[in-house]
């Protein structure tokens, strides 16, 4: 992925969690909030696009998301809390193969993984996935 288009971005926001994405018509995106993920869904099902790298990235620190054999990827801001405890914020990612997804959240800012666990596609938000609709191009 392009260094220095992520770089100008990076500059106006130094401490975001970004969401950088090739997808699979070459176009490179940088997304330093949530909100572009949901309307980046929006334009993968619009062209019929995915992804063909995905990481999240906090300063240098960068996390690879395998998109490879899924059928979707989930994101989302999530936080934890507890009765008089600490309340932490998460990403959390989950790779979508058929109806499970694979989900591991993300402590945030460090990006380090907190939690791993498989779930229902049923329990998770739909707004959250964007599933790879070039599968069933290829398949005609």
């Amino acid at each position: 992925m392009n260094k220095n288009n992520f770089l100008e971005k990076y500059k106006q926001n130094t401490t975001a969690i970004w969401i950088r994405c090739k997808l699979t018509n070459g176009e490179e995106l940088n997304l330093d909030k949530h909100k572009g993920w949901t309307d980046l869904k929006e334009k993968c099902e619009e062209e019929n696009l995915y992804f063909s790298e995905l990481y999240l990235q906090y300063k240098s620190h960068q996390e690879v998301i395998d998109t490879k054999d899924s059928d979707g990827i989930y994101i989302i801001k999530s936080v934890m809390g507890q009765m008089g405890g600490e309340t932490r914020s998460y990403y959390t990612t989950g790779v979508v193969k058929g109806l499970k997804v694979d989900k591991k959240m993300w402590i945030t800012p460090e990006l380090v993984v907190d939690k791993e666990y498989e779930d229902e596609i049923e329990n998770c938000f739909e707004e959250a996935i964007i599933y790879d609709k070039t599968k069933e191009n290829r398949e005609k």
